[in-house]
């Protein structure tokens, strides 16, 4: 397994961004009373937050697939990581400089966990490109 991802820490870096991922799922799907009590966004919203739910779940899937069977390839899979991360990163920043959603709640832990994985996301990119890219 480890030789299929070019090295021990490829494989964590990866096993990383799952488990995160995987934290976000559960949250949107089985606790969206958790997201809705941290962000203030009323009872109205667990439905929304579960429909992303069903967005996140998927790629979860995906990623675990990939975990057994390896990298090779899957090159969509990682550039849309990254570009999810990257949006998300881009969210906040807007949303810190009220140029979006001036009166949203902010949590500056979610913003340096989306630079964290915006930074994984392109190490595994660069790491992995002569593997995904096959």
């Amino acid at each position: 397994m480890i030789i299929a991802w070019g090295g021990t820490l490829n494989l964590v870096l990866y096993i990383i961004s799952m488990l995160g991922l995987g934290y976000y799922a559960f949250l949107t799907v089985l606790s969206p009373n958790t997201l809705v009590t941290r962000y203030d966004l009323g009872e109205k919203s667990v439905p929304i937050i579960r429909i992303v739910g069903t967005f996140v779940l998927p790629i979860l899937i995906l990623g675990i697939y990939l975990l057994f069977r390896g990298p090779e390839g899957a090159w969509l899979f990682f550039v849309l990581n990254f570009l999810v991360s990257t949006h998300q990163v881009i969210l906040g920043w807007a949303t810190r400089f009220k140029i979006i959603d001036p009166d949203s709640k902010q949590d500056v832990g979610d913003e340096i966990v989306g630079h964290v994985f915006v930074i994984i996301a392109i190490v595994l990119i660069y790491r992995l490109s002569y593997t995904i890219y096959t």
